[in-house]
């Protein structure tokens, strides 16, 4: 009987063996990974590309790996260090100090790689001392005009489909070092950013196809707590985002809603109603549908993590057809829905187009500022704006930038100063510079009608980015509330950046903050009047909250 038991000990110190080799080689690639990014951006002739920074990683990964020892490591990686061309630095320190800089990144952070002290003082006097200059992977200008966020210039490396794995790699690290120095949200989305390398390694190595690695990849993505971290891939996209209900889905209490829907046609033709509870779709509970995506789903707050989790309830495949089962009313309703394609669904828009505007009777207008595309439209808006003793003002959508930017004179007598901007500086990657200034950029155009009445600006969680930006101005306008759901809690210029395997990724590049507590990261636009919804309301008031703004429009007339 002794030999069984000493068989399966061997087995057992065998596998723990392998483990901890196996920990010690993800830590190894962790720490090798921070050193290259960190010498893509601050080495002065890695920053001018000598070596090829890219091949250079993919060089020394087999013989990271192969390095069995801290000891061997430390020396395999002094060595590599000390091979680079030399480094030519400043006599005096060169990081700026001052109240109006804010740091992601600092010499603090260089004391957590796991590297030698002595390697620790070369990165350190590389980061004191370095000389600023231009980059060849980052720049701020394109031929004449200067953009305020740093932007990437990498090797887009977009076929083969499946990289192999000192590219899947390449696309880890890459993505690590851009948000760790270049998103100005880190220390409040991605506190445990530090730990992220150790817990991804593992998953690049042993992705088993592309399909594996391009999920590993949009998990990667979710790490970050941002709206604005969006994941593309063609192939990718083509098979899981095609499809589309023809409603909004809300999400309520711990269950999701038919929220609202300007498809009333496609609506009725399927017999679905604004306020039917979502119970199961494609024949799975909507609870184990959501626990699947939300390792995969970003979000900055948790109402826009379910709004984007609700976004892909029906994105299972490419199918045009799907089983649901709906509760209203108590009954549950089997029903197989017709799904439709954004093309599909933006024809049908054109040929029922909504109305713009509309008086909706005693005094009060309301204003479907997102479906305005033409900016020439709004001298007619606010002509007839005039006639109103309230306006609700309807935000719960993307509105388009032109229009955006030529809309100011007929909303402000004068535009107040709303936002602090941090925009990260060229030179001292990790460091973002605070500025003041209006809420998105402006065009001097002719002078529209002054609105002065009362406004009742509308938003929810569909309010992101421009939307918010736009609303959160409004709050500084005389007479004007802001009404409705928490919004995304997401501003800021984005910016996508390539990966091998042809998938592009973004973040919020620029940090915003809005003045007067007006908008904040995560916590969105500072709402006077909040909305509770619930099934019933909406199943009573299709636009619940559009009835509640009208009713509040009515006081005081």
């Amino acid at each position: 009987m002794k030999k069984p038991i000493a068989l399966f000990t061997i087995i057992a110190l065998s596998l723990n063996s392998l483990y901890a080799q196996d920990k010690e080689q993800t830590k190894a690639l962790a720490t090798f990974a921070k050193v290259w990014g960190f010498l893509k951006y601050y080495h002065p002739e890695v920053a001018k590309g000598n070596p090829d920074w890219d091949k250079e990683l993919m060089r020394m990964i087999p013989i990271i790996k192969a390095s069995q020892t801290d000891e061997a490591f430390n020396k395999t990686l002094t060595e590599w260090y000390n091979a680079l061309p030399k480094a030519k630095l400043s006599s005096t320190i060169t990081q700026l100090q001052n109240d109006t800089i804010m740091r992601v990144f600092d010499e603090k952070d260089i004391r957590r790689f796991g590297i030698t002290g002595n390697l620790q003082n070369e990165l350190t006097r590389l980061y004191l001392y370095h000389i600023p200059d231009s980059n060849k992977f980052i720049d701020n200008h394109y031929k004449e005009i200067r953009f305020d966020y740093i932007y990437h210039k990498e090797d887009p490396l977009a076929a083969p489909a499946y990289p192999d794995e000192v590219h899947r790699l390449l696309a880890l690290f890459r993505y690590w070092n851009i948000i760790n120095y270049f998103y100005p949200h880190k220390k409040i989305n991605a506190s445990h950013w530090n730990d992220v390398l150790a817990d991804f390694i593992p998953r690049f190595i042993t992705a088993a196809n592309a399909d594996d690695y391009r999920r590993t990849f949009l998990m990667l993505t979710a790490q970050i707590k941002d709206s604005h971290s969006f994941y593309k891939q063609q192939e990718w996209n083509n098979a899981h985002d095609r499809m589309n209900a023809p409603f909004t889905t809300y999400y309520i209490d711990g269950k999701y809603f038919i929220g609202d829907s300007r498809y009333d046609l496609l609506m009725k033709q399927q017999d679905l109603k604004v306020g039917d509870e979502i119970v199961s779709v494609n024949s799975k509970p909507v609870k184990e549908r959501v626990n699947e995506l939300m390792p995969f789903t970003a979000g900055t707050n948790q109402l826009s993590v379910y709004r984007n989790i609700a976004g892909s309830l029906f994105k299972t495949d490419t199918n045009h057809t799907m089983p649901v089962t709906i509760k209203r009313q108590g009954s549950l309703i089997e029903k197989t829905i017709r799904l439709y394609t954004w093309p599909e669904l933006n024809r049908y828009s054109k040929d029922h187009p909504l109305k713009l505007w509309e008086n909706m009777g005693k005094g009060i207008w309301y204003v479907r500022i997102c479906e305005i595309e033409n900016p020439d439209t709004l001298k007619k808006l606010f002509t007839d704006l005039q006639q109103a003793k309230v306006v609700m003002w309807d935000m719960r959508s993307y509105p388009k930038f032109k229009v955006m930017q030529v809309i100011s004179s007929g909303l402000f007598a004068q535009e107040p100063e709303t936002t602090v901007y941090y925009n990260g500086m060229l030179f001292y990657p990790g460091a973002f510079a605070k500025h003041a200034g209006l809420a998105y950029d402006k065009l001097s155009t002719s002078k529209l009608l002054l609105y002065k009445g009362r406004m009742i600006v509308l938003v929810n969680e569909q309010t992101q980015s421009l939307a918010e930006s736009a609303a959160y101005e409004l709050r500084f306008r005389p007479n004007t509330i802001i009404m409705g759901r928490q919004t995304a809690g997401t501003t800021g210029n984005i910016l996508f950046v390539d990966y091998p395997g042809g998938i592009e990724a973004s973040y919020t590049a620029v940090k915003t903050i809005g003045l007067n507590d007006s908008f904040s990261e995560g916590k969105g636009v500072k709402i006077d009047k909040k909305i509770k919804l619930s099934g019933d309301k909406l199943l009573k008031y299709p636009d619940y909250m559009l009835e509640m703004a009208y009713e509040l429009g009515l006081k005081g007339l």
